[in-house]
């Protein structure tokens, strides 16, 4: 078998873009320097320095979505010389898988010519290594040559003990897909020979296990991610700038999970956002740029208007590009997920009067889970909850708590309430089974896992409305690191947790970033007292074995149960 006997040919070369070299390079050229131009305008002057670790583009026909592409594709740019691999995730428009699908080729054939994948890496990822067993029983050794790996059977699964175990080698599902395609002649452009890819195709999957593949496959600055998604599909050009509009806003404020029908590459989106909201601090996403198929290739920066519709009522597809910059080396503490933050965080230690709540209420969260899992032999949450207020009788007291679940450092599940309105044990023990059951962002928790699992319990103060008319008098108000904050128009409501601080201790970024969260531009300005603002504190008890329970050490991303709209 040869090299050349495993090159996947271009599939929509002639219809997505040119199929004819020296066009396809004319207008990738105009594209890029259409964007170069808005870049060099100081609009977006406030961009981190340097080529971003990950972006993500859109992937419709060139005419269509090109422009929009090319402004995070300027950007890479800068990686020319530094990156040598692309790991480039799209969805499945053609053939369904559950999972994340290699293909068993050992190169992609553009116009532009003919770009290596890197097999190692793949099998790597997939768990397939030299002198173990690998997946499905197999047991060739990687470094006997690629086609040990990819002469797999098709539809070969990665086992449970490998580092992504999402990932399968499925050949249907990449033979017609131009998700991952259509951004390769942009990376050959920008990129420049040398260059080796990692195609994927993210079927039905948790944000999880999309981000479980992408950490096996993160590498260094050699790498970059290249997530590939539209947003929405086909309404009017009015009502798709809305819905986008939202979408962009969530994707910006790392809320999980973005539905497929908001963003047709919503998996592998979910992923690269799970890897952020795990490394938050370590890495930065920042919203570029956006437009239509209506937009005749016109790209609205970040903070800017759109422009006025031609056509209103025609129906378009949604796009944007966004990139993400790592701020540290991936091999620190903050990169892996690893417990850096100063224990004693200002403004959330418990009064030492209070100090003997963190066990009961961990004990109670723990009880409540393990009910659920069937781990107590038919003892009842109930009951526990029922002793425990015997002893303690401050559990059957009025209270609203978020119970936070961590794996090995990362987010397991976390929801909770902002208002009162049961007792606080009871709050506790529903929303630890809800954290660890019924977070929408993760698979249910396994009785395996309990084991493995840490319980952090946060008790919020009754919210306080805040008498602010503008933004700039509600970050000259907010309190850094004491204040949760929560704000609301009237259709859009979210809320940080006091911990959030930590990451983001500047006032004006804790407000924008929230605001993004909510769906509302991270620049958006007030003075008429539209935005409503309620601020409250919490009580933070995390555990910590041998030590007394203490303030969360690690902002938690929240989800509340009820009450946004």
């Amino acid at each position: 078998m040869t090299f050349t006997d495993r090159i996947r040919p271009a599939a929509v070369a002639g219809t997505f873009y040119p199929d004819d070299s020296r066009a396809l390079r004319a207008m990738i050229a105009r594209q890029l320097d259409y964007a170069r131009s808005l870049l060099a305008s100081g609009a977006l002057s406030h961009l981190p320095e340097g080529a971003p670790k990950a972006v993500i583009v859109p992937h419709a026909g060139y005419v269509y979505s090109g422009t929009t592409a090319a402004l995070a594709y300027a950007l890479l740019e800068r990686g020319r010389g530094t990156i040598r691999r692309a790991v480039i995730v799209g969805p499945t428009h053609r053939v369904a898988v559950r999972g994340v699908a290699m293909c068993r080729a050992t190169a992609f054939e553009t116009p532009l010519g003919v770009v290596p994948i890197d097999v190692a890496g793949e099998a790597k990822a997939f768990g397939y290594a030299a002198g173990a067993a690998g997946a499905a029983g197999a047991g060739s050794a990687v470094d006997a040559g690629p086609q040990a790996f990819l002469n797999l059977p098709n539809n070969t699964r990665a086992s449970s003990s490998a580092p992504a175990p999402a990932l399968l080698l499925n050949d249907p599902t990449h033979a017609r897909e131009h998700a991952v395609e259509v951004q390769i002649p942009f990376l050959q452009t920008v990129l420049g020979d040398g260059l080796e890819i990692i195609p994927l195709n993210a079927g039905d999957a948790t944000p999880r296990e999309v981000g479980d593949v992408l950490r096996a496959l993160w590498g260094g600055s050699e790498t970059v991610i290249v997530i590939s998604s539209d947003l929405s599909h086909y309404h009017p050009n009015g009502y798709a700038r809305m819905l986008d509009d939202e979408t962009i806003g969530r994707i910006a404020g790392l809320d999980l999970p973005i539905h497929p029908n908001r963003a047709c590459g919503a998996y592998p989106v979910n992923g690269l956002l799970d890897v952020c909201r795990e490394r938050t601090g370590a890495l930065d996403l920042r919203f570029l740029g956006c437009s239509t198929s209506g937009d005749d290739g016109v790209v609205t920066l970040a903070d800017d208007e759109r422009p006025p519709m031609a056509r209103p009522d025609d129906p378009v597809v949604g796009y944007a590009s966004f990139a993400v910059w790592q701020s540290s080396d991936p091999s620190d503490a903050a990169a892996t997920g690893s417990d850096t933050t100063d224990a004693n965080t200002s403004g959330r230690s418990p009064d030492p009067a209070l100090d003997d709540r963190g066990p009961v209420l961990i004990g109670l969260a723990r009880a409540a889970i393990r009910e659920r899992l069937g781990l107590d032999g038919g003892a009842s949450a109930r009951d526990a909850l029922a002793a425990a207020v015997a002893d303690h009788p401050w559990l059957d007291e009025p209270g609203a708590s978020f119970v936070t679940l961590t794996e090995h450092g990362r987010l397991r599940g976390c929801i909770g309430t902002l208002q009162t309105h049961q007792s606080l044990g009871r709050d506790v023990a529903e929303h630890a089974v809800d954290a660890a059951m019924r977070d929408p962002r993760f698979m249910p928790v396994t009785a395996m896992e309990y084991p493995l699992l840490d319980v952090e319990i946060s008790v919020l103060s009754e919210p306080e409305p805040m008498a602010v008319r503008s933004r700039a008098e509600l970050e000259r108000t907010l309190r850094p690191g004491r204040d949760g904050l929560i704000i609301s128009d009237g259709c859009h409501r979210a809320t940080f947790l006091p911990q959030v601080w930590d990451e983001l201790p500047d006032p004006s970024d804790f407000v924008g970033h929230l605001l993004a969260k909510a769906g509302l531009p991270a620049g958006y300005g007030w003075n008429d007292g539209e935005i409503s603002c309620s601020r409250y504190t919490v009580t933070a008890y995390q555990e910590s074995p041998g030590e007394t329970p203490q303030t969360s050490r690690t902002p938690r991303p929240e989800r509340e149960t009820g009450g946004r709209s």
